[in-house]
């Protein structure tokens, strides 16, 4: 169930509102596809840490993302990020990802920009009679007191 139309007009998908008048208790079809835009204007937000549609009012810029299909550039984003946004900020909600399609795109992103963790040298327990490895059930404790501590590659 979505909700009704509500939400802040600067961040709101433009088929949210319309001049369209509707019939007393009529409701707007609309899908989940409001929120990946709604996502867009934020992770712009975020990114930029910059208010979009920078000297409009609320009313200004939605008037602006619905009428006239503005958005707020985009060009100094990474090239996958551009993607992301401006795929999630199509004018027709249809050609908009779903968040399981938003969600794949963000971790490719973060594929490419995060370096692969290092390799963490195996923890090894040493005690007078044994090498124990620490996922042993039962014996870390016991051994604590009188192991000494060895980093084993």
């Amino acid at each position: 169930m979505m909700t009704a139309e509500t939400g802040t007009y600067r961040w709101m998908a433009p088929e949210l509102y319309s001049t369209v008048t509707l019939r007393h208790g009529e409701k707007k079809h609309y899908n989940h596809k409001v929120d990946a835009y709604s996502f867009a204007i934020v992770l712009w937000e975020l990114i930029h840490n910059k208010l979009p549609f920078k000297g409009m009012s609320h009313l200004q810029a939605a008037y602006a993302a619905a009428f006239k299909n503005v958005r707020p550039s985009a060009e100094s984003f990474p090239e996958d990020l551009v993607l992301i946004v401006t795929s999630c900020w199509k004018e027709d909600p249809n050609d908009r990802p779903n968040f399981t399609q938003i969600i794949q795109m963000l971790l490719r992103y973060l594929s490419t920009i995060l370096a692969p963790a290092p390799a963490v040298p195996q923890l090894i327990f040493k005690s007078e009679n044994a090498v124990l490895p620490p996922e042993s059930p039962g014996t870390i404790l016991s051994k604590l007191k009188t192991a000494k501590i060895y980093y084993h590659n």
